[in-house]
């Protein structure tokens, strides 16, 4: 017996992603991220959105530690 998995529209993660970061009011790291979206995402996938969402220049990102921050432009 096949089970369906759920796929989220094109672009819908990014817009999950970018929502998080605006509600935020301030810069957070892939965990952080990861905590406030629904549903089990795994770390990779949440550090992948971000890095794509930097490349296409909506988020700027800092060094905290060993880890990046990411904000909303």
């Amino acid at each position: 017996m096949r089970t369906s998995t759920r796929r989220r529209a094109n672009g819908a993660l990014e817009c999950e992603v970018l929502a998080v970061l605006q509600r935020a009011g301030g810069p957070l790291t892939p965990r952080e991220v990861q905590e406030e979206l629904p549903g089990a995402l795994t770390y990779c996938t949440v550090v992948t959105i971000l890095r794509r969402l930097h490349g296409k220049r909506v988020l700027i990102r800092a060094r905290r530690g060993l880890a990046f921050t990411y904000a909303a432009v």
